[in-house]
């Protein structure tokens, strides 16, 4: 059927909570723009809006349900299609928000292009077409997430993203390669793999495959410069896999926690799989096998049943770990959850004050390793990848992932340059272009 637009039709995609939606999000505007669509930011007006709503906490449902609304009151007359975990999990809620006009659960994203064809040049409902999985087919940015597998195998009591996606699918190995290869070729410089549970890669596959082969094989892609791991839970980092990955010279001396509290104690009512003891651990084992690496962790305050004590083991972990960031979460009831029903519910008064004084802490910690940082990097340059010019200046990453400003000539985003540092706020570094311009990797290196 000919479109019933003169013009291409637009689209806006808008994105809550994790890696793992962004990455879906991304993979649905390429296939959009290759059927003719122009994605255009929030508020804008278009002829088809998409929401890839969040459910990990109950504050995250309320965002999905308010983002959804104000989707419907920016383009009324636009089809809204909602996706996502709180889509999944409360479809008949979604569906019943005015102005949706359908919800498509998690597994059948790869369906959203054709829908939105279906629908706005065929008007009113459609049924959901069948959909391919989704595929990154461009890059969207210097630096871009990969899925690697969908699900997740535990049964923490505060989470109900089991029940929004299902157990733990790994993606076929050259099905990930074809697709970072691809990336690669179209300019992006860094790949983020990332999951649900990131680190189970390879569990459903009886030995096949693991995150240890997946990541010698990305290595070896043409393109490739940075890898980086997303959020890995601390029991899967055994010494087996860290030599594996240290092996691999495209992956980034960092790494981000699944912590979730420091206090053993808590992390069994949590029913994490470790203690304080072995996650500590597992912090040592990380430092022994990459001696340059920075550390950064998620952490909840005010899971039912913390006592000030537990609370203050949390604060001497998170001091000794040495975290050059922390994701800092109050307790969010989520309904359906076995944490919800738990007794003893900390305040929320109480799980503020707590989150508040742990990111006071963090921010401490912080400033010392950045100070530091700063002081051995002024002669010998950190390597960075710039990622865009914004309030005139250039930011990006170092290899370690902190964040680095740099004047406008440094260069251009997706260059990859030598800086070497010369102050600290304390959040960000900044820093100048080292004098070896051989030392810089462009965009357009082979």
């Amino acid at each position: 059927m000919e479109s019933a637009f003169p013009r291409r039709p637009r689209a806006v995609i808008l994105t809550l909570g994790c890696r793992v939606n962004q990455y879906e999000s991304d993979a649905i505007a390429g296939e959009l723009e290759a059927d003719g669509f122009d994605i255009v930011p929030a508020g804008a007006e278009a002829e088809i809006t998409v929401v890839n709503t969040c459910t990990v906490t109950g504050e995250s449902d309320r965002k999905s349900r308010q983002h959804i609304r104000r989707a419907a009151a920016a383009n009324p007359a636009a089809p809204l299609i909602v996706t996502g975990c709180f889509a999944e999990v409360f479809r008949a809620e979604a569906a019943a928000i005015p102005g949706v006009t359908a919800v498509v659960g998690n597994r059948e994203k790869g369906s959203i292009p054709a829908l939105a064809r279906t629908l706005i040049d065929g008007g009113g409902k459609a049924a959901q077409p069948a959909g391919a999985r989704l595929t990154l087919r461009t890059p969207r940015r210097v630096r871009s997430f990969i899925k690697i597998e969908d699900g997740c195998g535990n049964r923490c009591a505060y989470c109900i993203i089991p029940a929004a996606r299902g157990p733990v699918r790994s993606r076929p190995p050259q099905e990930i390669v074809d697709e970072v290869r691809g990336i690669a070729a179209a300019g992006c410089q860094e790949i983020i793999l990332t999951g649900i549970e990131t680190g189970a890669y390879g569990r459903d596959s009886g030995g096949a495959f693991s995150l240890g082969s997946l990541l010698l094989q990305l290595g070896g892609v043409p393109g490739v410069r940075r890898i980086t791991l997303g959020s890995l839970d601390p029991s899967l980092l055994r010494t087996d896999f860290l030599e594996a990955a240290a092996a691999v010279p495209a992956l980034m001396p960092h790494f981000h926690l699944s912590l979730q509290s420091g206090s053993s104690s808590v992390l069994r009512r949590m029913r994490r799989p470790y203690n304080a003891a072995q996650a500590l651990e597992c912090i040592a084992r990380i430092r022994r096998v990459f001696h340059d690496v920075m550390l950064t962790a998620d952490v909840i305050t005010g899971f039912p049943g913390e006592t000030e004590a537990e609370f203050e083991e949390t604060l001497a972990f998170c001091r000794e770990a040495q975290f050059l960031h922390m994701h800092i979460f109050p307790y969010s009831a989520r309904r359906g959850t076995e944490a919800a029903s738990m007794p003893a519910q900390v305040p929320v008064p109480i799980r503020r004050a707590r989150a508040a004084q742990l990111e006071a802490e963090g921010l401490r910690v912080r400033r010392a390793l950045l100070d530091g940082y700063v002081a051995a990097h002024r002669a010998a340059p950190v390597s960075v990848l710039i990622e865009e010019a914004e309030d005139g200046e250039l930011n990006g990453h170092s290899e370690h992932y902190v964040e680095i400003h740099m004047p406008l000539d440094t260069g251009e985003p997706g260059d990859i340059v030598p800086i070497r540092l010369t102050e600290t706020d304390g959040r960000i570094c900044r820093g100048e272009r080292a004098a070896d311009p051989e030392c810089v990797q462009s965009a357009d290196t082979p």
